[in-house]
């Protein structure tokens, strides 16, 4: 038997690449985990064709759900046709080759075609919608030349990995598909009709933040248009939350019949509808559209408030405190889609308000459009309420034109208590290491920044190096037990640290000394102690401490208040040494001695003290001393040098040589 000739066996190679490459592409031999739709709203068949042929199959009274299932579990389906007026449903077994070029246009119906997508994770019933004719400009992150069908541009686009692909774009004269962040949506100026053969395809599983916002569409409704009706939802709120968990699709708007208690759900839009598909509505209807979907979260710290929006990529506006625009703002989102504002507390920059009960708040504007505010547009506002766990949402409204309505959210969060230190000082603010006994040193309570709380001390105790001696200086009502000598401590004019003056002193055993005391953290201010009525004081502070711990039980009761302790912090100084001296005598003779005469001398943890006389005479002895060995030496020099010119010396003279003298002649 003859080989084939040349041209049939290419034939043959060319029908099985055709095979192999259509096959995983063909919707009707696809397993169910990916398959998928593609619909194109707004197109329908002539009824002759309809009618005339047999690869079309007319189901009356059917509803979409129905008609989705009855067509997906067939394998000869490859696409089915809608009918949202008289609720009909059209299967087709025709090719999408030649359905697509007898389509027309009738805003009631949709075609949708059969897809086999690998790698596709979408449970929804169409994965992409497809407006023929149109194309988004100038959002080309991605090109793909020569890619060869619009299945595989659809499969490009919904495992695309480095970015979340929006929509695409199909040239049937180029080949070319184009991967794109943004859709008709998120940039809507850029999408408009192309006079090239090209499809606008858009991604229909994207995952959205889940705190999403509607926008009463005042006297207009939608008619016949694709819809779901949820009979359980009887409330605006029952409907509107049925929305945002329908899963069959992308749900963008929903209308509620308040006479019968009605909710409709559907997938279109302001961007996706005409014009005339909106009706007027008689007041019966209201017809909400979806407007944006966010998250925050907030990060409360002690001088800031940080709020973490979580928007739909890609974002092209900024967030910024109301009325603080230029100041304080924020425009650059990560990948994901988060972007964070810092606010501070303090200050007028961004304008934070504090209303006086431990919560600080402050108002966001949340703007998409890099330049102009928008009714899909929201205002947030954002607090802390410091010392509360738990977190509040509140209900509101979107931005309006002109005005800025109530609370979208409040977040609230727990707030560390700042930073503080407790120093030994001199009177010019230096830390003391060494000190004489008696000289005039400061203890002061340091805040380590401009925090929302205030503090108070007590319980204050000096010890010894060695812990062995300790002396109670402050009770816990932070009043002073000897206030000679150890007056109460004093909050600072211009700042919110504790400071009081003392002299130095030292226990018998040790010359060490180090202080213990106990900082109490209050809303805004402590209130100030009254030492002249502890047990009124006492049953104060009992009551402050009382309420945090309730707060720390039930939550959902509790409000901290300014002026409550919400937090206890033990604190020790570091030890400084102060001069010892040897006897009692001579310590009531050095605490009479003024400053000018007392040097302390610190050496390896060890203290020698002299007085100026005493350093002085010291010095008169060296010196005599000194003059005394001088003079011995003087003496000796010349005692030694006169001797030896008596002595008689035996020697010999011989004649000088010059240099120029000739030692031999010739």
């Amino acid at each position: 038997m003859k080989d084939p000739p040349i041209r049939d066996r290419r034939v043959v190679i060319l029908v099985v690449l055709i095979t192999v490459v259509t096959v995983p592409l063909n919707a009707a031999r696809c397993d169910k985990g990916r398959m998928t739709y593609e619909r194109s709203q707004g197109y329908r068949l002539p009824d002759h064709i309809l009618q005339g042929s047999d690869s079309y199959l007319l189901l009356e009274q059917t509803s979409q759900k129905d008609c989705y299932s009855i067509c997906s579990a067939d394998e000869q389906c490859f696409a089915y046709l809608l009918d949202h007026e008289n609720n009909t449903c059209v299967l087709s077994k025709a090719e999408d080759s030649l359905v697509r070029e007898q389509l027309i246009s009738s805003y009631v119906w949709s075609y949708h075609r059969k897809l086999c997508i690998i790698g596709l994770q979408c449970n929804r019933q169409w994965s992409f919608d497809r407006i023929p004719g149109s194309h988004l400009i100038g959002y080309d992150d991605k090109t793909v030349a020569a890619i060869g069908s619009e299945d595989l541009c659809l499969k490009a686009c919904a495992t695309e990995q480095s970015f979340t692909c929006r929509s695409a774009q199909y040239n049937h004269a180029t080949k070319y598909c184009v991967l794109s962040k943004y859709d008709r949506r998120t940039a809507a100026e850029a999408f408009r009709s192309s006079p090239e053969q090209v499809d606008y395809l858009e991604n229909q599983c994207v995952q959205e933040p889940s705190q999403c916002h509607f926008h009463l569409q005042k006297d207009r409704t939608i008619i016949h248009s694709h819809a779901h009706v949820d009979q359980s939802a009887t409330t605006r709120d029952q409907c509107k939350e049925s929305c945002l968990q329908h899963g069959d699709f992308r749900c963008r708007s929903f209308v509620f019949d308040l006479s019968r208690k009605l909710c409709l759900l559907t997938p279109e839009d302001s961007y996706s509808i005409a014009e005339s598909v909106v009706m007027p509505s008689d007041g019966r209807f209201e017809f909400y559209e979806l407007s944006s979907c966010i998250e925050v979260k907030m990060r409360c710290e002690s001088t800031t408030m940080t709020a973490i929006f979580k928007v739909s990529t890609p974002f092209r506006g900024k967030i910024y405190s109301v009325g603080h625009h230029l100041e304080c703002f924020a425009a650059t989102a990560t990948d994901s889609g988060e972007i964070t504002l810092t606010i501070p507390l303090h200050g007028t920059r961004c304008g934070t308000t504090n209303l006086g009960n431990g919560t600080f708040i402050n108002s966001v504007v949340l703007q998409h459009h890099p330049y102009i505010l928008q009714n899909s547009d929201r205002r947030v506002d954002v607090a802390c309420d410091y010392e509360e766990i738990r977190t509040r949402v509140r209900g509101g409204k979107k931005v309006t034109e002109g005005e800025f309505q109530s609370l979208t959210q409040v977040v609230t969060g727990l707030v560390p208590t700042p930073g503080v230190q407790l120093r030994v000082v001199n009177s010019t603010g230096a830390e003391v290491r060494g000190a004489e006994l008696g000289e005039p040193l400061y203890l002061r309570v340091e805040m380590l920044d401009n925090s929302v709380f205030g503090i108070s001390g007590s319980g204050l105790v000096a010890r010894s190096g060695e812990g062995s001696d300790m002396i109670p200086l402050i009770d816990d009502y932070g009043c002073p037990i000897e206030p000679n000598v150890f007056p109460a401590l004093r909050q600072e004019t211009k700042t919110k640290s504790l400071v009081t003056p003392f002299q130095a002193f030292k226990f018998p055993s040790d010359t060490a000394v180090k202080f213990e005391l106990t900082v109490s953290f209050c809303l805004e201010t402590c209130p100030p102690v009254d030492c002249d009525n502890r047990t009124g004081n006492k049953e104060s502070q009992t009551l402050g401490r009382k309420r945090r711990s309730a707060f720390e039980v039930d939550l959902s009761t509790f409000e901290v208040q300014a002026g409550d302790v919400v937090s206890d912090v033990k604190m020790e100084s570091t030890l400084f040494i102060v001069s010892s001296p040897n006897t009692v005598a001579e310590a009531k003779k050095l605490s009479e001695t003024t400053e000018e005469n007392i040097t302390s001398v610190l050496l390896s943890g060890k203290t020698i003290c002299l007085s100026t006389t005493v350093v002085i005479w010291s010095a008169a002895v060296l010196g005599i001393i000194q003059i005394v060995l001088l003079v011995s030496c003087t003496f000796l020099v010349f005692i030694y040098r006169r001797q030896r010119r008596n002595r008689p010396c035996h020697c010999s003279s011989r004649a000088s040589i010059s240099s120029k003298t000739k030692l031999f002649t010739s």
